[in-house]
């Protein structure tokens, strides 16, 4: 039976100009969606603080390959119960370094490198350079009010079949 040892390669950021010390969220195929987001909304939210006693002000997110998907999905929810957040996304590939043993001792293995797809999300409170390939503002998050609630009621087509007579 053949083992199987996977590695990433890591590179830096694809995002320029980031803090050493920023909240790094590596997103996994195998991550649990509610626990990261747990751990970066307290901090964000300022329910968890660091050493000087301040909130976070920026998270970056990223994800390669199965954890992608994941990874935009921690984000759109961040981004929805921490309001005012700017974003930058950035696409890249990553060298991932598969290595397969050998069942027969002394014999050699198989490494083989594969580029899988990878994200890397920066969302931060304070504004970023809207010019920055990948930027996007915060969302306006709004509530509907009643009347535009009746209001679209009344634009909904009766969609329910009709007998014959």
């Amino acid at each position: 039976m053949w083992h199987y040892n996977g590695t990433a390669d890591s590179i830096p950021y694809p995002i320029p100009g980031l803090a050493a010390d920023i909240l790094h969220m590596r997103v996994k195929g195998g991550s649990k969606i509610r626990s990261l987001l747990q751990f970066a909304a307290a901090r964000m939210q300022g329910e968890v603080r660091n050493p000087n006693g301040m909130s976070l002000r920026q998270v970056v997110f990223t994800g390669s390959g199965r954890g992608v998907t994941k990874t935009i999905t921690c984000v759109e929810i961040l981004k929805r119960k921490v309001e005012g957040l700017h974003q930058v996304s950035k696409l890249y590939y990553n060298t991932v370094k598969e290595v397969w043993k050998s069942p027969q001792p002394g014999a050699p293995g198989i490494t083989m490198e594969r580029r899988v797809p990878a994200i890397c999300i920066y969302l931060s409170k304070d504004p970023l350079d809207p010019q920055e390939p990948g930027y996007q503002p915060p969302q306006i998050i709004s509530v509907p009010t009643e009347e535009a609630e009746r209001h679209r009621g009344l634009q909904r087509k009766d969609t329910r079949k009709k007998s014959k007579e």
